[in-house]
């Protein structure tokens, strides 16, 4: 067995730590991630007008198959359905982002033979896994849409309401979706090649979550399927807030406070507890260390 498989069953290190000493890892974790995000501003410039590119052309067709199937579609953009769009777009980058970030990062942690630097933190490996990035994804994230709505703008002048109670669901959104990239990377620590699993939810998120077509706008059964997923419940709240101008989120069902944070913490508290049950299991298989 390897000497990081024994290291990690051992524990490396004492988890026990003052609030000081927690937030002096938790702040070098972040630093880590902002770094390595720096590192790839290039990247990131050159995913930018795909972004957008990408928007613009669903924005376009998005609900005009009856227009696209008879060859008579209006090349107009509806400033209502951008607005709506947009909200769910924005929402879907940040989880886009956030896995992919995190399962590549865990990967290429992996195939290079540093992942025992996790273990070296004071701070459990989940929050090691997810704190380096989640700043840095915000802030990805940020810009990306920032820049984004700025030149849909220009394109097609749409509106937002713009309310501070929009910080709820955009707080539970980033919870949703470091809690599904924690149960990606668990999974990564067992079986490595799971890029088909990850490309596959890439896919079906972007419809599944509500974040290019409303639930109420979907068929039934992918409505059903939908509202369980990490950031269909915020994006309904979301859209309530800031397109269709209400001060505070549904009182009750979709979009409503208590199901959302209900749906969100769901997919937090898994995705720690798969990650988790993922290194026990690597640990035992004395993989952790090799590819």
């Amino acid at each position: 067995m390897s000497g990081l498989a024994s290291a990690t069953r051992e524990g490396f290190v004492s988890r026990n730590l003052g609030l000081r000493s927690a937030s002096i890892a938790a702040g070098n974790e972040i630093s880590k991630g902002l770094l390595s995000a720096w590192g790839e501003r290039l990247q990131i410039l050159i995913e930018l007008p795909l972004f957008v590119i990408f928007f613009l052309l669903i924005a376009l067709i998005l609900g005009r198959g009856q227009q696209i199937a008879t060859g008579h579609l209006d090349w107009r953009f509806d400033p209502v359905q951008v607005s709506t769009l947009f909200v769910g777009f924005a929402a879907y980058t940040f989880w886009y982002l956030q896995t992919a970030k995190l399962f590549w990062r865990l990967l290429g942690e992996i195939q290079s033979g540093t992942l025992e630097q996790v273990y070296l933190s004071p701070l459990p490996a989940w929050l090691v896994a997810a704190a380096g990035r989640v700043l840095a994804t915000v802030l990805e994230t940020a810009f990306v849409v920032g820049i984004m709505s700025v030149i849909v703008f220009v394109v097609v002048p749409f509106h937002l309401y713009w309310r501070w109670q929009a910080l709820i669901p955009i707080a539970l959104i980033v919870a949703g979706s470091v809690g599904y990239s924690l149960l990606e990377g668990g999974l990564t620590l067992i079986w490595k090649r799971v890029e088909m699993i990850h490309e596959l939810a890439l896919g079906l998120m972007a419809f599944l979550s509500g974040a290019l077509l409303p639930l109420d706008r979907l068929p039934d059964w992918m409505a059903d399927v939908g509202r369980f997923t990490p950031i269909s419940q915020a994006v309904v709240g979301l859209r309530a807030l800031l397109v269709d101008g209400k001060h505070s989120l549904p009182s009750s069902g979709n979009g409503s406070l208590l199901w959302t944070l209900g749906i969100s913490l769901a997919w937090l508290l898994l995705g720690i507890v798969v990650f988790n049950a993922g290194e026990s299991v690597a640990r035992k298989q004395g993989s952790l260390g090799r590819y």
